[in-house]
């Protein structure tokens, strides 16, 4: 069941104050994806490349120019503020920069026991923040502050957060940025093993050799355009894009077929 799906997704920015020559600039071109239910889904590209527009539009945080995007099975298209916010308790998005996910003005523990509130008010609240400090690795942090934290350690934060919401859809925007290597293998483990089974998964990243490891189905995305789509474990036995080539020589990858098995499928 397709629980996502952006169709001829248009973006143009008015180039006032942006650019000198005043002109629009066409952020996004015409972009078409779709997301199944429990599917994990890379999206690669170089920079300015359209992902992290995509994924705002996507969730109603960038107002599309024009296309259509819906939401469990709902055209989004006349949606208010108030009812996305409703909607993103079921559909999540992780920012590149965990502060955006982060009050510096509260605890960890304060931050959770709130974020428990909001998302399931049936639940004792301190028990579930420290229950969740335990599942991301956490434990003994929650009177920490976001500053006290390390730049990993704010990442799980940010993943803590998410997971109280018991998402159905996450998009995470570049999760492991500025980590070494195996950090970001860590974090992304984390995230994808922590979510579950039913809850699908988009993965932007710069990263393609971090995305084919543990995503099913890639889209590579070039000047607001989605150039390439193929299974991980087609890699080397299709046609590629020209871009998808030169992505995966960048990385110092060859097109030989990915094992997949050390995630698990969609």
């Amino acid at each position: 069941m397709t629980i996502w799906a952006l169709q001829d997704i248009v973006k143009r920015f008015d180039g006032a104050g942006w650019f000198r020559d005043n002109h629009s600039h066409v952020a996004l071109d015409g972009v078409s994806i779709d997301v199944r239910a429990a599917e994990r889904v890379g999206i690669i590209g170089e920079s300015g490349s359209g992902k992290t527009t995509l994924a705002r539009v996507g969730l109603g945080l960038v107002r599309a120019t024009g296309g259509t995007v819906e939401l469990f099975g709902e055209d989004t298209r006349g949606w208010s503020t108030r009812r996305w916010r409703v909607a993103r308790h079921d559909a999540q998005m992780l920012f590149q920069n965990p502060k955006a996910m982060l009050n510096p003005a509260m605890t960890l523990g304060q931050l959770l026991r709130e974020s428990a509130r909001l998302h399931d008010g049936d639940r004792d609240p301190e028990r579930a923040a420290l229950e969740i400090l335990e599942r991301v690795g956490l434990e003994g942090r929650e009177r920490s502050f976001p500053f006290e934290l390390s730049g990993g350690e704010r990442r799980r934060a940010g993943i803590a957060r998410l997971l109280l919401a018991r998402p159905r859809l996450v998009v995470a925007d570049e999760p492991a940025a500025g980590l070494d290597a195996a950090l970001k293998a860590d974090l992304v483990e984390l995230l994808f093993d922590r979510v579950g089974n039913d809850c699908a998964v988009v993965l932007i990243s710069h990263d393609v050799a971090l995305v084919l490891w543990c995503c099913t189905r890639i889209l590579v995305m070039r000047q607001g355009r989605v150039v390439d789509r193929f299974l991980t474990a087609d890699l080397g036995q299709v046609e590629h894009h020209a871009h998808t080539l030169e992505l995966l020589r960048a990385a110092e990858i060859g097109t030989s077929p990915v094992d997949t098995t050390a995630r698990g499928s969609a």
